[in-house]
């Protein structure tokens, strides 16, 4: 009986230990080739801060969503260099 509920103990915490090992990638940085690519999972593009975002709805843009990373990755998207990567305007 002891055997038993110990083998059982061992495999949950195996397939315990794989789903928390196979979770990291899903938080893996998209580095989106334009800003269509971008609008699509992020309407209204991306701000590296939340001054940044601030800035954006104070000019006249929507409201960026704030995502370091992902501004980080796509920076190369950001022409004016005002901290937002593809901002759109109302």
């Amino acid at each position: 009986m002891f055997r038993a509920a110990k083998t059982g103990m061992i495999a949950v915490a195996l397939t315990a230990s794989a789903f928390t090992y196979t979770a990291g990638p899903a938080n893996a940085v998209t580095d989106y080739a334009n800003c269509d690519g971008m609008h699509r999972d992020f309407k209204y593009g991306v701000a590296r801060s939340k001054a940044a975002a601030n800035h954006q709805a104070n000019t006249g843009h929507y409201r960026p969503a704030v995502r370091p990373a992902v501004y980080r990755a796509n920076s190369e998207s950001d022409a004016d260099h005002d901290g937002t990567a593809c901002e759109v305007t109302r």
